[in-house]
């Protein structure tokens, strides 16, 4: 060796060991994982593996965590998919996040979503086995049109994908262009189809004639022809192929049985579509009494019911049919099938949870030496869901009624829809001192879109001259409330109007068993003090204490009221006869049921009321 040559491979030994002193830069992870579907609903989870060493992690300090994560994905082909959604899960999923999106476009779909790192830390592994941990999936329907045999790619894009802090800083941002984020991508592989030949095995007589069904394990895209054959076309005579029609996965065909003997019948799929074989065996037994094959029903059902509301499925009867077996699933392909034999042309069902139901019907011949049943019904299906319940919204007080020192109060009620549909509900009012029943009088009312309803006095509106009582407003099962203004108001004539404003109050606003409320009285005589009381369904019981301004108990006494009832009286005989002076204190604790709970106080020169609801007290 030279002296040049020696000097360069020593310079070249000195370069490689340079080099191989140099660390690997760590990366975090992002993988989209690769699935199979097993039906048009495919769940493909996202998942981040935190490393150590890198900008963002479980190992750095506060304020370098990974706490905000965006993820792009795009797909493809996009005409084989039908819908997406992209949303958290894994360790995210009981997360609240400051700011969350989910921006689609044709052939992609991302999410965006930040964490508060003082109240929702990302729990991640660090240095977890790869994948990492779970921090998404994506949830695709594949169109009918995704070919069985073929894959859907899931591709990170490598511009939206990336990792903050909750701050968004730049200088610790994680991103394959920046050399510490690795984007691994996924896909969805679409299994090609399988076959069946049902049933697997018939027996019929010379002369006969019998059904078959070809089945795959999913819808076709198109129509798919099934070429037939038979190990001795002189026992089992059949056509040469059967078409299933586009959007379905099966289809019958006619097997004759020309001679005594057992065949093999034999289907298969074109290649394009994955080949797959399928067989049955047919018996041709000699001419006996025939047992006959009953055609297969024609099914109907509700489209929809109710939960915990008993449906039925109707069907003619057939034909030398002894009996029914009905099928139900969940899914529409009847991978998981519960059966029931019936031997009338219906059959029923209830139940308590919310899902759509598919039902089928053979009709059966179990006749003296029989054993024949038909192929499957066509199929329906019901969709059983929660029904909507009408709500309530509760008025403690209304009225139209004259009162002390001339006064004399009404009731006005505005009503205004400001949803985009028509909704509709009813008043009821329950009269003073008796428990509301079904009987009570009501108005019902019906509001178009934008526009609004309004009842000068609402008592007179509903055909009751007079009176004092409460009013709930029930709006019909699926409808909104409408906006509501409601005015209690001193009606002075030329003098004017002098009033307060009533909000409807849910039924959970109410004081309930062992809460405690006050009532603050008047400062002074020159103003009266009435004191309302409305039930719910329990009823009500409380214990009533008065304290004077220095906070010395001057008076005790308890209460009961039933069911749906309402009472206004004056704050003497409310508080058993004690005469307020000015500026008590009423605690009420409730010791049984709920209740609205409040003071009236009206000037008594001006006749101005106003109104205070006893609050739970915090």
């Amino acid at each position: 060796m030279t002296p040049r040559h020696r000097r360069n491979t020593l310079f070249a030994v000195a370069l490689l060991s340079l080099l191989t002193a140099i660390p690997a830069v760590a990366q975090d992870a992002v993988t989209v994982q690769t699935v199979t579907a097993s039906s048009n609903t495919v769940d493909v989870p996202v998942f981040i593996r935190d490393a150590a060493g890198t900008p963002l992690g479980m190992d750095r300090p506060a304020g370098s965590k990974i706490q905000s994560i965006s993820i792009r994905v795009t797909y493809a082909p996009a005409s084989a998919v039908q819908s997406v959604t992209f949303s958290r899960a894994g360790i995210t999923a009981g997360l609240t996040p400051v700011s969350e999106f989910t921006p689609a476009s044709s052939g992609a779909i991302a999410i965006l979503t930040t964490f508060d790192e003082s109240t929702n830390p990302i729990p991640f592994t660090l240095n977890a086995p790869a994948p990492g941990d779970q921090v998404a999936h994506l949830v695709f329907t594949l169109s009918p049109s995704a070919a069985p045999g073929s894959s859907i790619t899931l591709t990170l894009d490598p511009s939206l994908t990336q990792l903050t802090d909750q701050a968004g800083t730049g200088a610790t941002k994680e991103s394959s262009g920046s050399g510490n984020l690795t984007l691994t991508n996924g896909a969805i592989n679409i299994p090609n189809l399988t076959l069946e030949v049902l049933p697997s095995s018939r027996v019929i007589g010379v002369g006969d004639s019998t059904t078959y069904a070809v089945q795959t394990s999913a819808n076709v895209g198109s129509n798919t022809t099934v070429t037939l054959s038979s190990s001795n076309p002189g026992i089992a005579a059949m056509p040469a192929s059967v078409d299933i029609p586009s959007g379905s996965h099966s289809a019958n065909f006619t097997v004759v049985g020309s001679a005594v003997g057992s065949a093999t019948i034999t289907a298969s799929l074109p290649a394009g579509v994955g080949g797959a074989n399928a067989t049955a065996e047919l018996t041709v037994n000699p001419a006996t009494t025939p047992c006959t094959t009953p055609s297969a029903p024609v099914i109907t059902g509700a489209a929809t019911a109710d939960t915990n509301a008993q449906y039925t499925i109707t069907w003619p009867a057939v034909t030398g049919a002894t009996g029914y077996a009905v099928d139900e699933s969940t899914d529409a392909n009847f991978a998981t099938v519960t059966s029931k034999d019936v031997t009338t042309t219906s059959a029923s069902f209830t139940h308590a949870a919310a899902n759509r139901y598919y039902y089928r019907v053979r009709a059966r011949n179990q006749s003296t030496g029989c054993n024949t049943a038909s192929i499957s019904s066509n199929t329906v299906s019901v969709l059983v869901s929660v029904p909507p319940v009408a709500q309530t919204r509760i008025l403690p007080v209304v009225g139209s009624v004259p009162g002390s020192f001339g006064a004399n109060f009404k009731t006005s009620v505005q009503l205004y829809n400001a949803k985009s549909s028509a909704i509709s509900g009813k008043f009821v009012f329950h009269v003073q001192a008796v428990s509301g029943s079904s009987g009570d009088p009501s108005l019902a009312y019906t509001i178009q879109p934008g526009k609004s309803l309004s009842y000068a006095d609402l008592l007179p509106a509903m055909g009751i001259a007079s009176g004092l009582g409460s009013a709930d407003i029930v709006a019909d099962a699926g409808s909104s409330f409408p906006v509501t203004l409601v005015r209690v108001f001193n009606d002075a004539g030329a003098a004017g109007t002098t009033g307060l404003a009533l909000e409807p109050m849910a039924p959970s606003e109410a004081l309930q068993n062992g809460d405690t409320g006050v009532l603050i009285a008047p400062a002074d005589t020159r103003f009266r003090l009435n004191i309302g009381v409305r039930t719910l369904e329990q009823g009500v019981a409380f214990d009533l204490t008065v304290r004077n301004k220095n906070g010395v108990v001057v008076k005790t006494t308890s209460k009961s009221f039933g069911a749906t009832f309402f009472r206004q009286i004056g704050s003497t005989e409310m508080l058993d006869g004690y005469v307020l002076v000015g500026g008590e204190t009423i605690t009420i604790q409730l010791t049984s049921g709920s209740a609205f709970i409040y003071g009236a106080t009206t000037d008594n020169i001006t006749q101005d009321p106003s109104v205070q609801f006893a609050k739970k007290v915090e």
